[in-house]
């Protein structure tokens, strides 16, 4: 009897046991696979921030190449190469790098190699390089790569570390070189613009971005699989630093030939879980926001675009997975013994399945939080208008750049968040975009609570009804208030004087020119003002050139104070300026350039040896007279008048006479 029990007992529970497994081991797997899923998800957002992250930093660096290249400073010195240009284009590369702080070098080579501008960051101040000690850089591979491409072709370098009298930099400097041709004002090739671009800072933000995440391993790889980034330091620049063993491919040399032959991917090994995935920097036709693309029509070549293909690699260890799962904790553990003891397969199949769902609805709801807290605080704008353009949902960054709440903003027009100029904007785009037609990167001024404004590019995607109808817009939102403000400083660079502050030649040429054919149109008098410092290659010579530099500023100074707001004063030369005095009689010109020479005259310059130089100007005044005079000619006639006053004996006004 205790036999056959005993019998029966065992194919009971080899039975119950069989059942027990046969339920339970596939929900072990289902779970498993559920844990690695949402540690994969939440890995995703880490790829394509890092990805953005990069694409954007260089986006940004074309956008800066681009603004240099068709600048009027570099266009107006490879059109002459003389030193009045040459003093300009140094100015405006030093600008231009004090305004970035990512630049080690800015230069300007011409068609032989030979450095014509330079313009270095050395200890944190940026530097014009003294023309005796420009270099031949032809034989460089920078120079040697770019010298015959197309216009729009743009050469890239490899990210590495900086070398300089053939050793590495110390603290270590990551590089990259862009070069592109340029060519001057008759579209003839003129040289070869390079820029060295300092990759640290955005280095540093992908290590940012990578140690938010939980275990913190992601690296940056070169195609040759040495790092680039790592989570451990010392792994980093091996090629570089003449440590060939310290390369993924040595690390983890399984895995390394899937991830270099894959575009991206998931790879399961024995130690853990790897999300890679191939970034190249310039392939703008991705699908990422828009506001990353880039803003002009570039080609790279082929070899730039082998140089910047690199792959973002994020691990996550076996051990990191099962400090997420349930069964490898106290509590599952217990369970699991407890289940072999009392092989209550029923029950404990009910009370598993159970409690799996609801751990399942409570991930959901947490997945719903994080979610709607990705949403509500995410670095960007979103908001959803219905087909009126009322506001139907705004997440919370949002509100935060408006200073609104939430039910300020609800249920009314969008239009009334926008200054008076966006709103024109904005029914344009919205009445377009109800009727199917594509609006992307649309470029509006909004309003905060407290009156102050900034700039947003909107990208909005259309929601249908069943019918196919629209029903709602859900917009994207980026502050591009920077990028707007950048624009305007570069525009105001271009135009400007680098050293007086007032405008440049080609500026005051443009503004010019129209106010001239404005007056003959209108039959309005209109006079030129050409002023002259009286003995100033004396002054250089006695004091100095940055003596020299202040009188010219003291002189502009003193004009502008004289001014009315519709007159046009520039530098035209390196101590002649030019004014422009619409609508203007002779008899008041004549008024204006004597009180313009008599308050010149009282003007002391302060040296730093605390010497007081005074100066005087010779002033030469023309009239509009003839309805087929140009710019040019009143520039002509004024500069003869001036060169009277010269004759005559300086520091005095004299009116242009036609003597024909």
């Amino acid at each position: 009897m205790k036999t056959l029990i005993f019998k029966r007992f065992l194919w009971l529970l080899i039975l119950l046991s069989a059942m027990v497994l046969a339920v339970t081991y596939p929900v072990y797997l289902q779970y498993q696979q559920g844990v690695k899923q949402r540690l994969l998800a939440n890995e995703e957002t880490s790829v394509v921030a890092a990805s953005q992250l990069i694409q954007q930093e260089m986006d940004e660096q074309l956008h800066v190449l681009g603004l240099i290249q068709h600048s009027a400073r570099l266009k107006d010195y490879l059109s002459s190469f003389d030193e009045a240009h040459r003093h300009q284009l140094e100015l405006y590369f030093q600008q231009v790098s004090t305004a970035f702080h990512r630049f080690d070098q800015i230069r300007l080579l011409d068609n032989a190699g030979r450095e014509r501008v330079r313009v270095s960051l050395v200890k944190g101040q940026d530097t014009i390089t003294p023309k005796a000690a420009l270099q031949d850089k032809s034989d460089r591979y920078y120079f040697t790569e770019a010298k015959n491409l197309a216009k729009d072709e743009i050469f890239v370098s490899k990210l590495d570390l900086s070398v300089k009298h053939n050793e590495i930099e110390l603290p270590h400097k990551p590089i990259m070189r862009f070069s592109v041709p340029v060519f001057d004002h008759d579209g003839q090739r003129a040289g070869v613009l390079v820029i060295n671009y300092l990759a640290k800072g955005m280095l540093e933000k992908f290590r940012q971005q990578m140690r938010k995440r939980a275990n913190q391993q992601g690296m940056l790889l070169d195609e040759q699989g040495y790092w680039l980034s790592n989570h451990k330091r010392s792994n980093e620049w091996g090629a570089d630093l003449g440590k060939p063993k310290h390369t993924f491919a040595n690390m983890y040399p399984e895995e390394w030939p899937i991830i270099a032959r894959q575009r991206s991917g998931v790879l399961e090994t024995k130690a853990g879980i790897f999300r890679f995935e191939t970034i190249q920097p310039f392939n703008f036709n991705t699908q990422l926001p828009s506001h990353f693309m880039a803003q002009h029509d570039v080609v790279l070549t082929e070899q730039s675009n082998n140089n910047t293909t690199w792959k973002l690699v994020i691990f996550v260890p076996y051990d990191y997975i099962h400090q997420r799962s349930f069964l490898y904790q106290t509590m599952g553990k217990s369970l699991l013994i407890l289940l072999g003891i009392l092989l209550v397969g029923a029950a404990l199949l009910i009370a598993i399945v159970s409690t799996h769902l609801r751990v399942r609805r409570r991930e959901q709801r947490r997945l719903n939080e994080v979610l709607h807290d990705l949403y509500d605080n995410a670095p960007c704008g979103y908001h959803s208008l219905d087909d009126q353009g009322n506001v139907i949902r705004i997440n919370q960054t949002e509100l935060d750049w408006l200073g609104y709440q939430r039910q300020d903003v609800i249920n009314q027009p969008f239009s009334q968040l926008l200054t008076p100029d966006s709103k024109d904007t904005f029914e344009h785009f919205f009445n377009g975009f109800t009727q199917g037609l594509p609006q992307e990167n649309i470029v509006l001024e909004m309003q905060r609570k407290d009156g102050s404004t900034f700039y947003i590019s909107n990208s909005a995607t259309i929601l249908k009804d069943k019918q196919g109808h629209f029903s709602a817009a859900r917009t994207s939102v980026f502050d591009i208030s920077e990028r707007i403000e950048l624009e305007q400083r570069l525009e105001l660079l271009a135009n400007n004087d680098g050293l007086t502050g007032i405008s440049n030649r080609r500026h005051f040429y443009e503004r010019g020119t129209f106010e001239i054919k404005r007056a003959q149109r209108y039959y309005q008098p209109l006079a030129v003002i050409m002023i002259d410092a009286d003995h100033f290659k004396n002054i250089n010579d006695q004091y100095g050139h940055d003596v020299g530099d202040l009188v010219l500023q003291a002189l502009a100074n003193k004009v502008n104070e004289n001014l009315r707001e519709t007159d046009i004063f520039g530098r035209i030369g390196g101590e002649e300026f030019a004014l422009i005095l619409s609508p203007t009689p002779v008899t008041f010109a004549l008024e204006v350039a004597e009180r313009l020479r008599r308050a010149l005259e009282q003007v002391v310059v302060v040296t730093n040896k605390h010497e007081e130089v005074h100066f005087t100007v010779s002033i030469g005044v023309a009239a509009l007279s003839l309805p087929e005079q140009t710019l040019d000619d009143l520039i002509k006639q004024a500069d003869i008048a001036l060169y009277q006053a010269k004759a005559q004996g300086r520091n005095q006004v004299v009116l242009y006479q036609d003597e024909s």
